[in-house]
């Protein structure tokens, strides 16, 4: 064995100390003003929920997050932002089940990103369910007589806030797995959608409670099911698909988290967390999820990791059963 002089193995230890830096907490940091891209537009909720989390977890770090919204292609044009930014701490963003699952499912080009391997998830923030809703003059109170009265009828449509969404493959799988008539209209937005189930042009949809709720409390809607895996908070006793249909597996809540770029060392990783983490617990985002239909999650990089990697190829699978793609 080579032996070195204590001089020469303490330049050495200096060395290879050096080397291993970049994995150490980066001290400082930040050092400056951070970069959250969100890829929706403003007037979003992943832009009122980013706007809120940048407030408190710039407080925590001492430093401000600032917003930069990055819309285009289902979120892909933000997230190849991040996804190509230096891994220091200082640009992180805002991902959501549609951007970092369904619409790189969905994309019929290669994405200029691995969503698996160019991504540290950070923070799982919160998750929004939706729940499956008829016009009341529907004669249906539950998922099995709606399936049954569109089988009867030959025919039930549905809507959707637009091609692709969460709320559009509710239905698709719906109709998959239970052989199931139900047609998909497609909108542009949620209000004409919403508008034309709630004059009874169109059946059936599938939305984030806030918003339906006043056209139940008017009789206008009748709630069938939650479109998720458990029960959710704001509707304890609306029971769930999995519940009425056997679909155990049947979820289509949205959840909304924050990734850093790959590579991002796990101190750094680990300090943006706790920001996160106070951030989800504050009076003002506490006080502003029921609104919003959101319900607080707080899940941190290994959790939220191990939730991420099975979700991919969850949505993966489901795309290549409905069908459907990017327009």
């Amino acid at each position: 064995m080579t032996r070195f002089p204590t001089s020469r193995r303490a330049l050495l230890g200096a060395a290879a100390a050096g080397l291993a830096a970049p994995a150490l907490a980066q001290p400082g940091f930040p050092s400056r003003p951070i970069r959250f891209v969100v890829p929706f537009g403003p007037g979003s909720t992943a832009d009122a929920l980013a706007r809120i989390v940048a407030r408190q977890a710039g407080e925590n770090l001492g430093q401000p997050l600032v917003v930069d919204n990055r819309p285009g292609a289902g979120g892909i044009i933000g997230a190849d932002i991040v996804a190509k930014s230096a891994p220091d701490g200082h640009t992180i963003c805002l991902g959501t089940v549609a951007s970092h699952s369904v619409s790189a499912a969905m994309a019929t080009d290669p994405l200029p990103y691995d969503l698996l391997n160019d991504f540290d998830p950070l923070t799982n923030l919160v998750n929004a369910p939706n729940i499956i809703l008829v016009n009341s003059r529907v004669p249906a109170t539950n998922m099995r007589e709606y399936i049954d009265w569109a089988k009867a009828r030959g025919r039930s449509t549905f809507v959707s806030g637009g091609n692709g969404t969460t709320t559009h493959l509710v239905g698709e799988m719906l109709r998959i797995r239970h052989d199931a008539p139900i047609e998909h209209v497609p909108y542009r937005a949620f209000g004409p959608a919403l508008a034309d189930v709630l004059n009874g042009t169109i059946d059936m949809l599938s939305y984030q409670i806030p918003a339906t709720l006043p056209h139940v409390a008017s009789g206008a809607l009748r709630p069938l099911a939650a479109s998720t895996r458990e029960r959710v908070a704001l509707l304890p006793n609306l029971p769930t698909v999995g519940e009425q249909l056997g679909d155990r597996d049947f979820d289509f809540s949205a959840w909304f988290g924050t990734f850093c770029p790959a590579r991002t060392p796990r101190p750094i990783l680990d300090r943006l967390n706790e920001a996160m983490q106070a951030a989800v617990n504050s009076a003002e985002l506490q006080q502003a999820l029921p609104a919003q239909g959101l319900e607080p999650l707080g899940w941190g990089p290994d959790r939220f990791g191990q939730f991420f990697r099975a979700e991919v190829p969850r949505w993966a699978e489901i795309v290549r059963l409905t069908g459907v793609r990017m327009t």
